[in-house]
């Protein structure tokens, strides 16, 4: 099993937080047994995309944002590609 975390800041949260949900959508469009789950954890608005033995937690709190992530080894795209394919898309979610 392989795992990353990342954290960052954003322009507008609420732009922020529509964008990654959008984003998470179409993920979930193309993954048929995954489930995503939101909530509120005090400040923060915490989302959970979990299937397929991959977990992704992604909290967003007033300025910031936090993401864990687990991967299991047996995907067919390689981990690196995986990170660099989240890196690409936060880096434009962050400047909303």
């Amino acid at each position: 099993m392989g795992a990353f975390e990342r954290a960052g800041t954003f322009q507008n949260r609420e732009r922020f937080l529509v964008g990654v949900k959008e984003k998470l959508g179409k993920l979930m469009g193309s993954g048929q047994g995954m489930t995503s789950t939101w909530e509120k954890a005090g400040p923060s608005d915490v989302g959970v995309l979990a299937g397929f033995g991959a977990r992704i937690e992604l909290a967003v709190g007033e300025s910031g944002w936090t993401c864990k992530a687990e991967i299991p080894s047996w995907l067919p795209i390689p981990q690196a590609m995986i990170e660099q394919k989240f890196d690409e898309k936060f880096a434009e979610l962050s400047k909303l």
